[in-house]
């Protein structure tokens, strides 16, 4: 107990305002794996202490230092897609909403690259990882007892699968913050394999275990095949770092793909096959996900209407009168979105958006480059890789997840550069 009052007093320091909206920013990560309920009232009061500084000459300089230009203002220059979108919709509701959703893009930029870069440790934004991670761990176990107890009530194990398991949240978003959190661990275990005793090495890769199965019973397309190539990457890093592990990681990589193939083998609905129903035109009934059947009807739709787009709140609109238009009737009963977030870019704001969200893209990219930092690069593949199947930025838990993350990343890089941390 002492240790741990010990740590929260190391995170204190002499600015009071970062440490209230710090201890805020815990409560953040900690619910945000779980609920997206609390990332308002959260928003607001951030955005109210950081108001309430008044400091807006030191606030600049702050952002100067932490690569705020032009890494920052690409962050920041995703907002305007919403904005911009407002000139060509006519279905407002939709823009409104989008606007509402994109706000974290507004504020975490401002709220994590506008401090002090002299208030930021390690320590700081390593617990605010952990915390996330914790959360992460902890919904996946309640989900794995809801699904175990479903089971055994009914005796169809179909709960341990996509949406049944995941029946409170979007899989794809289940995936993809098990996917980060794994990535994390596995981070942590290749750098500090020499300083991490027996026990904890045991637990850790217990959780790895754990969370990957979370992915695979989360059963996500995206997640799954993103997950696997995340793997890849990584063990070749974790083979360049430790070479004499070599034997243990493509074992590791052949343990994976094999669950991969039982997972086909073994699943009641197996999603993977149903793309070749993708391009059967008048059978999209049979493929529910049909995303080659989308990506046309928005491909057609974006192209139709360069070089300003639709507007943000007519895209989905557009793309469900495609459907009708290519002869996929039933396909008009359902609000699919592009499910590809450049599309969806072009569609909506045509290619001004469409350079936005590539700029967005390139900031985490370009600072993993500069600082070298493999952390900050996953997450850029993670959102390219998730971003090429789904619109993540259509919604909240996609934008709260990458607004936030991708800043926090950037200070993590700048706090490691600092004080030569490896």
């Amino acid at each position: 107990m002492n240790n741990f009052r010990d740590y929260c007093q190391s995170l204190r320091t002499p600015d009071a305002f970062f440490n209230i909206s710090y201890v805020i920013m815990m409560f953040m990560m900690a619910t945000l794996p779980i609920t997206i309920f609390f990332m308002w009232p959260v928003a607001i009061i951030l955005m109210l202490l950081w108001i309430c500084q008044w400091n807006w000459r030191e606030k600049w300089e702050n952002f100067k230092a932490n690569d705020g230009i032009p890494y920052g203002l690409f962050l920041l220059s995703v907002f305007l897609i919403p904005v911009f979108g407002f000139i060509n919709s006519t279905n407002m509701p939709i823009a409104w909403r989008a606007f509402e959703c994109h706000l974290w893009f507004l504020f975490a930029p401002l709220i994590f690259l506008t401090t002090s870069p002299k208030l930021w440790s390690k320590r700081h934004i390593n617990t605010l990882l952990i915390l996330f991670s914790i959360s992460e761990i902890a919904f996946l176990t309640f989900l794995f007892i809801h699904g175990i107890y479903k089971t055994w009530q009914t005796g169809d194990y179909i709960h341990m699968y996509n949406d049944l398991f995941c029946y409170n949240r979007h899989h794809a978003y289940v995936a993809l913050y098990a996917n980060f959190v794994y990535l994390l661990i596995f981070h942590y275990l290749i750098e500090n394999s020499e300083r991490i005793s027996r026990n904890r090495k045991i637990l850790l890769y217990a959780l790895e275990v754990f969370l990957a199965v979370g992915v695979f019973c989360a059963y996500s397309r995206a997640g799954i095949l993103t997950f696997l190539f995340m793997h890849i990457v990584w063990s070749i890093y974790a083979i360049y770092r430790k070479p004499a592990r070599w034997k243990f990681i493509i074992a590791l990589i052949f343990i994976l793909f094999t669950l991969f193939a039982g997972l086909i083998v073994t699943s009641p609905s197996n999603r993977f096959t149903e793309f070749s129903w993708t391009f059967h035109r008048h059978e999209d009934n049979k493929a529910p996900d049909a995303r080659l059947i989308i990506w046309q009807a928005a491909w057609d739709g974006a192209v139709e209407n360069l070089p300003w787009g639709v507007g943000t709140g007519d895209g989905n609109d557009v793309v469900v009168e495609k459907y009708h238009e290519n002869g996929h009737w039933k396909s008009r009963n359902h609000s699919y979105n592009a499910h590809n977030q450049f599309l969806f870019a072009l569609l909506t704001n045509g290619i001004p958006g469409l350079i936005i969200i590539l700029l967005y893209f390139y900031a985490p990219l370009g600072l993993a480059i500069k600082y070298r930092d493999m952390l900050l690069l996953s997450l850029f593949l993670l959102m390219t890789c998730n971003c090429l199947v789904e619109c993540m930025f259509d919604r909240r838990a996609g934008v709260d997840f990458f607004a936030i993350m991708i800043p926090l990343m950037l200070l993590r890089c700048k706090t490691r550069s600092m004080y030569n941390v490896q």
